[in-house]
């Protein structure tokens, strides 16, 4: 019979397995090195600002050239459906994004089913933006349309507005007084984009941008 006692060691006997985990000597940053990661953050988001100033105002122009277009579409295909004269109306005088779809002559609820039959307003819309980054419209009644060259100037010739009749096509006497040609721009913006809207013979309505060339990109004017 072994009588040998165990042996301490630091307070623990031998019988025992004792793990014991290595000091890990953990170093965070100092304030020195997040100061200048701060810096460089700071700097980096600086030169970006202007690259991302400028999307977000093409993109607004683009915006608000869609809606136009959209509120075109609207009043021809309402001219189709109702067998009436409907009318698009930019309804702004500075040349802000508003617009009105609305029967030509209003006809009140014949058939009795709570619903004029030809409003004097179906659709509105008015934009909400504000500030640097306002879109603004400017539109031309000239037919053959001035060259895409030639901005439009915000505001100019406004309001006015297009009449498309039962065939989706612009009365034959309205030439000369409706709008042919719509510029959406941001005058206080010098290097955004501009979108031009055309309505063409037969009522044909489109958006292209005048700084790319239609042989080398769809989107493009001419």
């Amino acid at each position: 019979m072994d009588n040998t006692k165990p042996q301490p060691v630091l307070g623990i006997c031998k019988r025992w397995k004792v793990l014991i985990s290595p000091r890990v000597n953990v170093k965070g940053f100092t304030v020195i090195e997040i100061a200048i990661g701060l810096v460089i953050i700071a700097i980096l988001f600086a030169a970006g600002m202007p690259s991302l100033t400028l999307w977000i105002q093409n993109t607004k122009i683009r915006a608000g050239a869609e809606s136009i277009l959209d509120g075109l579409q609207l009043a021809k295909g309402e001219a189709i459906s109702r067998n009436a004269n409907v009318r698009f109306n930019l309804t702004s005088t500075n040349g802000k994004i508003n617009w009105q779809v609305g029967c030509v002559t209003p006809i009140a609820d014949l058939n009795g089913d709570g619903v004029d039959d030809c409003p004097a307003i179906i659709r509105q819309y008015a934009s909400t933006d504000t500030g640097a980054n306002t879109p603004f419209a400017g539109v031309s009644t000239a037919n053959p349309i001035p060259a895409y060259t030639t901005t439009l100037t915000p505001g100019s010739n406004l309001p006015a507005g297009i009449t498309f009749n039962f065939l989706g096509q612009n009365p034959v006497a309205n030439a000369g007084a409706d709008i042919t040609r719509i510029d959406v721009s941001n005058p206080n913006a010098a290097q955004s984009r501009r979108m031009v809207i055309v309505i063409g013979a037969g009522g044909i309505t489109f958006m292209c941008d005048p700084a790319l060339t239609k042989n080398v990109n769809a989107q493009g004017c001419s």
